[in-house]
């Protein structure tokens, strides 16, 4: 029994959204731990902490907690009780943020739930989030990304084709939720500014890894419509949290990610 006790339980669940498949696995941890512990452990094993920033995110880690619930055998009323840890915290300036580094835009939180100052982390369960005592000690979700961080600085040419010689694509950054895992991806990067699959092509911006691209028009009010013959290639800036226009020449680090699965 003891030995059961201290097990740990992952299920990973693959995110299948409206336009296709997210790159990566939610992770289900039964270790009780602090929210700082519990991110330690997500970034040592996994990418970080679990993070939702949409429905469909929402969906997702509620379809892994329903697996937790039946697995553990528990009654409903007792599963819909189940806290659990996610990466939401608010920082010193009472900002809710994603423990990737983004600013959070989507809640569910309970009715009711308690706004004591000494409750500053979230925890996740099928009746919503709750506000938390960061010391306090619970399970937790990891996330895993199958995004590839590549430390070598090359051109947006050789960028593309490094990721393309490993049956890999250039990254894009079509949703929030893909904005998050390549934030959580590049900390390590060495420059400033990461490649993105992003260029300035027939008069306009697109998107050349191959994605689904229905959704090019969210970019064209990001970026200028007429970039200097240079700058006709974007990174993600990493100070900044946002693209920005980038001289295709210039080297810099980039993320991969395998074309198999869509970052949409």
């Amino acid at each position: 029994m003891k030995i059961s006790a201290l097990r740990f339980l992952i299920l990973t669940v693959l995110f299948k959204l409206a336009l296709g498949i997210l790159p990566g696995h939610n992770h289900y941890v039964s270790i009780k731990m602090t929210w700082s512990e519990a991110r330690t452990y997500c970034r040592e094993h996994y990418t970080d902490l679990s993070s939702i920033n949409n429905q469909e995110d929402e969906d997702a880690l509620l379809q892994l907690s329903s697996l937790v619930d039946s697995d553990s055998g528990e009654d409903d009323d007792a599963s819909l009780q189940q806290d659990s840890w996610i990466g939401l915290y608010s920082d010193d300036h009472d900002t809710w943020k994603w423990s990737g580094g983004t600013n959070a835009s989507f809640f569910n939180w309970t009715k009711g739930n308690d706004t004591a100052a000494n409750k500053k982390c979230v925890v996740f369960s099928q009746a919503g989030w709750r506000k938390k005592n960061c010391e306090d000690k619970f399970t937790f979700f990891c996330f895993h990304n199958n995004l590839l961080l590549v430390k070598e600085n090359k051109t947006w040419e050789e960028a593309l084709e490094h990721c393309r010689s490993r049956n890999m694509e250039l990254v894009n950054l079509l949703s929030k939720t893909a904005l998050v895992q390549v934030l959580q991806t590049s900390k390590a990067a060495e420059t400033n500014g990461v490649w993105t699959s992003l260029r300035y092509l027939a008069g306009t911006w697109l998107w050349v890894d191959r994605a689904i691209d229905d959704q090019q028009s969210r970019i064209q009010q990001k970026l200028p419509q007429c970039p200097t013959w240079t700058h006709r290639c974007a990174a993600f800036s990493l100070s900044e949290e946002r693209l920005d226009t980038w001289d295709c020449a210039d080297r810099l680090n980039f993320v991969c990610y395998c074309k198999l699965f869509h970052l949409l």
